[in-house]
């Protein structure tokens, strides 16, 4: 049996007195002992007030300025899910048009982890600032994009202004609210992730159907300046907050503090990672040079960005001996298993209706939007839990089981289900999701101090991003793998083909087609292939929702090792 602990005194004793010296984002720490700090409200202090030294109407416009951001971000992903099998279609880039996600997962892995330090650095708004013309400039790039490369390129950058959204948001959060009312903050944030999620597949939908895919990248852009727009004149955090960055110090000062060595290994790891995973199976084989080497470099770069970290950087951009506290650790790998299901879900459920039971994408949208409502309700629900309880374990552990039971049921769907039960297939899933990332984030925080949250939030959305890149990048590979494999199987057994359909150009033509257009068995295929190619489809989804139940079991697990912490400390 797992023990589980009401105070998180027992952390504590688990690692040494050296260890357990976790570096702090405190300005001393971070330049010369000539440095000013960061105000007058020590660093560490916590209130168990929400917003204390704001006006309520101040507190609640930097929240919502925040949560904006995090609705258009979220609302950006889905669109793109619900938007994929179009782009491929149109771009006839089946092949490579997972890159159009992977890439936006990309630059969320690579440099999400970074802006806990950077913002404890230069202050919350001005990074937030700079991540939203990122990601203005990202999705005017995709919108104008006549090719899939810079299709790909537009996604990347605006993936790094949009995981700039879910990690900053999160920080601001914790630098207002207590503890035990954490996770009711978090849980109004979800609603605008869930609300942003819903919405962004039934725009994408009607925008696609009126004027097109690459109208829903641009529309983002005069909305992204709006949302700058009132962060800069509304996100003003209370004097004296560590959200303020550091006073009084030149920008040379700030720049050369930051982790440069570290950050490169750790983009150049996780870059080379997501290359093995993307195309591992199909453009370079398992058992090519390329491959091993891509994998060995990941594993050793990151082996080397976690020993550079914890031996050298005086700085780090993350603090890796926080991951020898065991509810961290076991909360970081819940979050990477917990997202992994969360965004196959997300990606490859309305992918299966689309290329298996010719759903639209606008139709697509609509059925995803039960799942996000319950997801918001959810989230609010399990943090009023925890303002009420003070408790969260049992809470945790159910979501887990969850998760298993929605993925099983999600592994047994067919073709054949209605309308109806697609509304409500993924609701276990998007419950456990919902509650799973709302209460994994109290109890990593409550792990630590107050100076470490926005550190240690950055650790959490390292994994929750590393997490959803990879369980994209392998669902595909998987789903590539699958249908070559039933494909070439259904081919093989066809008898009686039309004289016309004999010759083998021809036939690896239907084949390659198939392969490439997700809509072909509907728009273009010969009618004696359809009910093959739909058939190779349907069961290379399943593939993927093997893996997805593999993830499901995984987050269940993890949550066993989580422990119970005093939310109450701060009161």
């Amino acid at each position: 049996m797992i023990a589980k602990t009401k105070d998180s005194d027992f952390i504590v004793s688990q690692i040494s007195d050296e260890e357990s010296q976790l570096p702090s984002s405190d300005s001393s720490q971070i330049f010369s002992e000539d440095t000013p700090s960061y105000g007058s409200i020590p660093r560490g202090a916590e209130s168990s007030v929400p917003g204390e030294g704001m006006s309520k109407a101040s507190f609640y416009i930097t929240l919502l300025c925040a949560f904006s951001n995090v609705f258009l971000a979220s609302m950006d992903s889905t669109m793109v899910a619900t938007l994929l099998e179009v782009i491929a279609s149109d771009l006839e880039a089946m092949d490579n048009v997972s890159w159009v996600a992977t890439s936006y997962l990309l630059s969320c892995a690579a440099f999400q982890p970074l802006f806990g330090k950077i913002s404890d650095v230069f202050g919350r708004k001005a990074v937030v600032l700079v991540c939203c013309l990122l990601f203005g400039i990202g999705c005017l790039i995709s919108g104008l994009a006549d090719s899939l490369w810079w299709l790909v390129a537009g996604r990347f950058i605006a993936g790094i202004g949009g995981g700039g959204f879910f990690s900053l948001t999160t920080i601001i959060v914790s630098d207002l609210v207590p503890n035990r009312q954490r996770g009711l903050y978090q849980g109004y944030v979800n609603v605008f992730f869930h609300t942003g999620a819903a919405s962004g597949g039934v725009l994408a939908g009607i925008i696609e159907k009126f004027f097109g895919w690459r109208t829903a990248f641009l529309f983002q852009v005069p909305v992204c300046i709006i949302t700058a727009g009132l962060t800069a004149a509304y996100l003003n955090l209370p004097k004296g907050s560590m959200g303020l960055g550091v006073q009084d110090s030149s920008a040379w000062k700030k720049m050369k503090s930051l982790d440069y060595i570290g950050s490169a290994i750790l983009v150049l790891s996780l870059f080379a990672m997501m290359l093995a995973a993307s195309f591992g199976g199909k453009e370079i084989s398992f058992d090519s040079i390329q491959f091993k080497f891509l994998v060995t470099f990941s594993i050793m770069g990151l082996t080397a960005f976690y020993f550079y970290e914890r031996l050298v950087a005086e700085q780090p951009v993350i603090p890796v001996k926080m991951l020898h506290n065991r509810t961290v650790l076991a909360s970081s790998f819940n979050c990477w298993f917990a997202c992994m299901n969360m965004f196959i879900t997300f990606y490859y459920i309305p992918f299966y209706w689309s290329s298996v039971k010719n759903v639209t994408a606008l139709d697509c949208g609509l059925r995803m939007i039960l799942g996000s409502l319950v997801a918001s309700l959810s989230s609010v629900y399990a943090g009023w839990y925890i303002k009420k309880t003070s408790k969260y374990w049992n809470l945790l552990v159910g979501s887990g089981v969850a998760t298993v039971l929605g993925s099983i049921a999600i592994y047994f769907s067919t073709k054949k289900d209605s309308a109806l039960e697609d509304y409500f297939i993924t609701l276990p899933v998007r419950y456990a999701g919902s509650v799973d990332i709302t209460v994994i984030l109290v109890a990593m925080i409550s792990a630590v101090s107050h100076s470490e949250q926005a550190l240690v939030t950055s650790i959490q959305y390292g994994f929750r991003s590393t997490g959803s890149t990879l369980g994209v990048s392998i669902a595909n590979a998987i789903l590539e793998f699958g249908l070559h494999r039933q494909i070439d199987a259904k081919f093989n057994l066809l008898s009686g083909i039309p004289d016309e359909f004999k010759d083998p150009k021809v036939l690896s033509f239907i084949k390659q087609s198939a392969l490439k257009n997700p809509h072909y068995a509907f728009d273009g295929a010969p009618s004696f292939f359809k009910d093959s190619i739909i058939s190779s489809y349907d069961e290379a989804c399943h593939y993927v929702f093997i893996f997805l139940i593999v993830t499901g079991v995984a987050t269940f697990i993890t949550t066993l090792f989580v422990e119970e912490n005093n939310l109450k400390k701060d009161e």
